[in-house]
């Protein structure tokens, strides 16, 4: 699939559903939308309220460290790698890890 297609809602909600986050209180995916970045509303193991992962470290980085996910500088954008994956080139790193990370999981799936 080519994720680089969704928005950081889509793949904000994807990733929360492949790290083990729920909906919130049964009331369906929610998110908030403000220009270009979008949460969504979670329950999960470690956080209750708005997962984003494509633009908070603080949701990002846990899923970083613990799928040894690589930035490179490339000088107008990041290269962004794991192993497994083909490397994802964006302006957002964040974004792009979350990329990653979905790969991966089709990748373990496959």
């Amino acid at each position: 699939m080519d994720y680089s297609q969704l928005s950081d809602f889509e793949i904000n909600k994807r990733v929360a559903i492949a790290t083990g986050h729920k909906k919130f209180n049964g009331l369906g995916w929610q998110g908030t939308q403000e220009d270009s970045c979008s949460a969504v509303i979670v329950r999960g193991p470690t956080k209750i309220g708005a997962f984003d992962p494509c633009n908070n470290p603080a949701d990002a980085w846990p899923i970083i460290e613990k799928y040894r996910i690589s930035f490179l500088d490339q000088l107008t954008e990041w290269c962004v790698d794991a192993k497994g994956v083909s490397p994802i080139f964006d302006i957002r790193p964040l974004r792009a890890a979350m990329i990653v990370f979905l790969l991966m999981q089709d990748a373990n799936n496959a």
